[in-house]
């Protein structure tokens, strides 16, 4: 929006009627950069995402102001991971309710990445102490560490049997030599990615639209990926043959 229209608007509203063009100009500015920051958001697609990334803003905006462009990025990055840390744990809250909730590991380690992530930023930004987000990521991991050990103590029986035939117990137990870790084919490190849906989005098969869809992401974000990752890495797949 057009700082003057913006300013008229803001001039029409009863609770501004007493201030000075300088702060009109000001509070539009303001309402400007916000608008802006959440305009690039990646990963906010519904409605409930774009209110959590609002409050958010307003609520670290209110602790510390922003004074160049990179830190404005910075924020907008921030905000990201916050949203898709969000998501992760939703997940994780969903698995554990579940009747027999499998422990997923991965996610768990998703979600140690990107509360890594989100201390960093948050440390350049100067919005809160090291010491203080810490406690709060070995909080987040201590609530789930005593989800997984609750549901170990609750089911720690499920692998024992009855013989239909002789109706003696017995257990099952599974060799953990023949399990294979396998990265997960919708990450990359830890970023949202899958090539096979790259591919049929750069053969046309599949639009823009549906592969963010599938990725539970914006259409901005596929944009991205595909210019700076699964581009290059076609470059470098043909310049090896």
């Amino acid at each position: 929006m057009d700082l003057e229209k913006l300013k008229k608007q803001l001039r029409n509203l009863r609770q501004n009627s007493n201030l000075t063009d300088e702060d009109l100009e000001l509070l539009a500015k303001e309402q400007l950069e916000r608008q802006e920051i959440l305009a690039k958001l990646t990963f906010c697609i519904s409605d409930e995402e774009r209110k959590f990334a609002g409050n958010l803003l307003e609520s670290y905006l209110n602790e510390s102001s922003l004074e160049s462009a990179a830190e404005k990025d910075t924020l907008r990055q921030l905000i990201d991971i916050e949203i898709v840390l969000e998501r992760v744990k939703k997940f994780l809250n969903i698995e554990y309710s579940k009747a027999n909730p499998a422990i997923p590991t991965q996610m768990l380690d998703q979600l140690t990445t990107l509360n890594t992530q989100a201390i960093e930023l948050k440390e350049k930004l100067g919005l809160v102490s090291k010491e203080k987000d810490e406690n709060s990521l070995t909080e987040t991991l201590n609530v789930l560490t005593k989800k997984a050990l609750k549901y170990y103590s609750e089911h720690k029986g499920c692998n024992t049997v009855k013989c239909p035939h002789c109706q003696k117990l017995f257990m099952l137990l599974m060799r953990t030599e023949h399990l294979e870790a396998k990265e997960s084919s919708m990450f990359k490190g830890t970023i949202i990615y899958n090539k096979p849906l790259l591919d049929l989005y750069h053969n046309k098969i599949l639009t823009k639209e549906k592969v963010a869809e599938i990725l539970g992401v914006s259409d901005k974000y596929i944009t991205y990926i595909y210019d700076n990752i699964y581009l290059k890495e076609l470059k470098e797949e043909k310049n090896e043959k």
